[in-house]
């Protein structure tokens, strides 16, 4: 292996489900396995940078966006592997790519485009990161779907499932900012209200994908509104598109690609007239 090779390589690490990650289908949480994403790019930046680089007082790096595909359901007591790779870099952004493996299978991915912000706004990328980045990238990152339920937000007040929300000194992260973890957990509240209001009629449902838009993560405590919608309905699937209102401006918003299934099978279904009719008084 050449130098260049252990500079662009994979770096790997380790975690062990706690109990208190695990939903009420007894596998490991959706937004549970995010923040495993999150936490294995928090552990390589460290390696990368020192052992201080997990909190910043100026210029901190956040994601733009992130796109999670759950492949495979996880589970307690055993380990979950992840393998995170520098995807691309330029002067504003650097991607990466994190795979997360359970028992040598590909549970989930994760694709996410960091960005550097210093007072709440986005800058540059500091030289010192994007020379690292730069060398660490391994030039392999695709293009992404682009983020076109953003375009439904101008409507966001008229969505048909609403929630406030009070924020939390939990949701408050390390810098003293929104964390990313909180702002994910919101469209994972905001998609929960809507699916508890649906009658499946004894069908299940699991999230495929989630696509999370970040727009700042100014910290505030003030009641957020969540708002949310069918903006899809396929055969099988279709597609939440969610936000969090922070004084009436969209702070966080996402899609998220819904599967229904048989649960003795946990295969795809098609979903059933009575069910599409529901999905269609929510579309947006």
């Amino acid at each position: 292996m050449t130098e260049q090779d252990k500079t662009t390589s994979p770096l790997s690490f380790s975690f062990s489900p706690r109990y208190t990650d695990l939903d009420t289908w007894r596998h490991v949480n959706n937004s549970r396995i995010y923040q495993l994403h999150l936490e294995a790019r928090v552990l390589a930046h460290v390696s990368r940078f020192g052992q201080d680089a997990w909190f910043s007082d100026d210029v901190r790096l956040r994601p733009l966006r992130t796109i999670t595909d759950y492949r495979q359901v996880s589970w307690y007591g055993r380990d979950i592997n992840a393998w995170i790779s520098v995807t691309d870099c330029d002067d504003d952004s650097f991607r990466l790519r994190c795979e997360l493996y359970q028992d040598g299978a590909l549970v989930g991915t994760q694709e996410s485009v960091m960005a550097a912000f210093e007072n709440g706004h986005r800058i540059a990328l500091p030289e010192d990161i994007r020379t690292v980045m730069a060398a660490a990238s391994n030039g392999s990152a695709g293009p992404l779907a682009p983020a076109d339920y953003r375009d439904h937000l101008q409507h966001a007040h008229n969505f048909a499932i609403r929630q406030q929300l009070t924020p939390r000194y939990a949701d408050v992260d390390a810098d003293s900012q929104r964390s990313e973890s909180a702002l994910a957990l919101y469209m994972e509240q905001a998609r929960s209200t809507g699916v508890r209001q649906l009658d499946f009629d004894g069908l299940g449902v699991l999230v495929a994908s989630v696509d999370v838009s970040f727009e700042h993560y100014q910290a505030g405590w003030t009641p957020l509104e969540l708002a949310a919608g069918i903006s899809r309905i396929g055969n099988s699937s279709f597609l939440f598109t969610s936000c969090a209102l922070h004084k009436d401006a969209v702070q966080v918003s996402a899609r998220s690609v819904m599967v229904v299934i048989d649960p003795a099978t946990n295969r795809p279904v098609p979903i059933s007239p009575a069910l599409r009719e529901q999905l269609e008084a929510w579309s947006i």
